[in-house]
């Protein structure tokens, strides 16, 4: 069993981090101005994070979490007002930001998996957000301690935080230079509180 969920773990964690996974349901278009799940609209560069408004279908609409300002000051470039999923295969809801002055491009996500959202296999297998988290961290021997939440490590472009029953995993498509990093963390804290 404890192979089995390391294996999961650390396949969620590398299909959570590829932007644009598949087989999801889109939680909002990519468009400037949308739609928010409380009613009205919005232009993401002026919104203020609301704290992830959650849809009809129960999607957490994690592109209200940051804005593309947030993105700005973090990565020195403007971005879009991101692209939300619903990834029906684990519960799992993304938001992928890209910089609108490229080359190069710069593409951000962050993925929110809640414990009440788990789905599919992993639902089926009881596999629970902390020890999810405790395997994908095992997984990675570069994994890098940081102090936000419960637990938290940085991997390459990836820092995964565990915050009570909820896993923030945010992602920089664009390397691991020192702006990438302290940005992403920044972010992080931002996000996690």
């Amino acid at each position: 069993m404890r192979i089995t969920t390391g294996l999961c773990g650390s396949l969620l964690v590398l299909a959570l981090s590829v932007s644009g996974c598949g087989g999801g349901s889109d939680a909002k278009s990519g468009d400037a101005s949308t739609a928010k799940p409380g009613g009205g609209s919005s232009t993401a560069a002026s919104d203020k994070p609301s704290g992830g408004e959650s849809t009809a279908t129960g999607a957490l609409d994690v592109c209200t979490l940051l804005t593309a300002a947030d993105l700005q000051k973090a990565f020195g470039s403007p971005f879009d007002g991101g692209d939300a999923t619903h990834q029906d295969q684990t519960g799992a809801d993304q938001c992928v930001w890209v910089n609108t002055d490229a080359p190069p491009i710069k593409a951000f996500s962050l993925t929110v998996l809640r414990q009440g959202a788990i789905a599919g296999a992993l639902k089926e297998g009881g596999v629970t957000v902390t020890s999810l988290h405790a395997s994908a961290k095992a997984a990675f021997g570069d994994a890098v301690a940081v102090d936000l939440g419960d637990d938290a490590y940085l991997s390459g472009t990836t820092l995964a935080v565990l915050d009570g029953d909820t896993e923030y995993t945010f992602n920089t498509g664009f390397g691991t230079s020192d702006q990438a990093i302290s940005g992403m963390k920044s972010l992080a804290a931002q996000v996690v509180g």
